[in-house]
């Protein structure tokens, strides 16, 4: 049977313009919406915000002329599929995009931790984070990025999978991968690089107002509890069991309860904890509010400072116990205590 190659027309400037002007009428947007919702700085989020989208989405497009590359050199779809797993866990995009996670990360909360904590007291400043804090940026940042290579995988497997349905050839297929992001089909969405490094970005980046938020608490002496704050629906409907969450308070070492969507009680920290699926992560705008005691923040400033110092050096000592403790269990070491 004489194969045919179907050349489609790419208008990739055109939709890459009307997706640049659709998200900076979408930032603005947002940044009102933050604004509202008791987000920090929402302008300079929404800067970092698209910081990481620009690191995700270029990385995501040397991803895809990878993958062409290790197509064409294959040689036939037979070939590439056989070789398939060693080419998604071969993937540079992996060390790359957890690398940018981990330099944005670490710039954003130290800034975002302090500001936080100023307003819990004016009077104390950050000088650090916690070591929990700094490690949650690195392990985050490492099983982010692998959770995109198992996307990338997914979606790949997926194009091959119909392009040998169809009875397609490796050029097709390979012009098909190049233009795949243009539009999802069906749906009428973009599903570009830059759609999918946009719904990562700020995901992320409201994550990490959670972790942020959690250091400050942490290391302020004036916050006894916490609660959380449903902040209603931003262009989604609102989850009924975030709803439920609205006035929850607990200690601010301790969890929230959530029912998931999926009938799984969890016990997260802070609103889009990793600990979730990624259906009660992905457009939450919950936040969490601090319950703070009047009688700490009458204190001296010296005697405030000093318990600032007493809570950062209390939750290092209990995050290297539990390093400790974690690296013994994996070596099958007893703990003796």
């Amino acid at each position: 049977m004489k194969q045919r190659l179907v050349i489609r027309p790419c208008y990739c400037d055109r939709i890459t313009k009307a997706i640049d002007a659709y998200i900076r009428k979408a930032d603005n947007d947002l940044s009102k919406q933050l604004g509202k919702e008791g987000y920090a700085k929402p302008k300079k989020t929404l800067q970092y915000a698209q910081d990481i989208e620009d690191d995700v989405a270029d990385i995501l497009t040397e991803e895809t002329d990878y993958f062409v590359r290790e197509a064409k050199a294959a040689g036939s779809l037979d070939e590439f599929e056989k070789k398939l797993p060693a080419v998604t866990a071969a993937t540079p995009a992996t060390a790359k995009l957890s690398k940018a996670f981990a330099a944005r990360l670490s710039k954003f909360l130290p800034e975002y931790a302090a500001y936080y904590l100023k307003q819990t007291d004016k009077s104390l400043k950050l000088d650090r984070v916690s070591k929990r804090t700094t490690a949650w940026i690195e392990s985050w940042s490492d099983e982010l990025a692998d959770l995109m290579r198992t996307t990338s995988k997914d979606q790949l497997e997926a194009m091959l999978k119909k392009e040998i349905n169809n009875g397609g050839n490796i050029s097709q297929f390979c012009v098909d991968l190049i233009n795949s992001g243009m539009e999802k089909e069906g749906k009428g969405e973009y599903w570009t690089s830059h759609y999918r490094a946009r719904r990562v970005a700020v995901t992320e980046i409201l994550g990490a107002h959670s972790v942020a938020q959690q250091e400050a608490f942490m290391q302020s002496p004036a916050v006894e509890s916490k609660g959380w704050l449903h902040t209603g629906n931003y262009r989604n409907e609102p989850r009924q069991n975030h709803i439920d969450m609205d006035g929850q308070i607990v200690a601010k070492d301790q969890p929230f309860e959530l029912i998931g969507a999926d009938g799984i009680v969890y016990h997260p920290m802070y609103p889009r904890d990793v600990i979730l699926p990624a259906g009660e992560r992905i457009n939450c705008h919950c936040i969490q509010q601090p319950v703070v005691s009047e009688d700490i923040l009458g204190l001296p400033l010296e005697e405030r400072q000093k318990l600032q110092q007493q809570a950062i050096d209390e939750m290092d000592d209990d995050w290297e116990a539990e390093l400790d403790a974690q690296n013994k269990a994996k070596a099958g070491i007893e703990d003796e205590t």
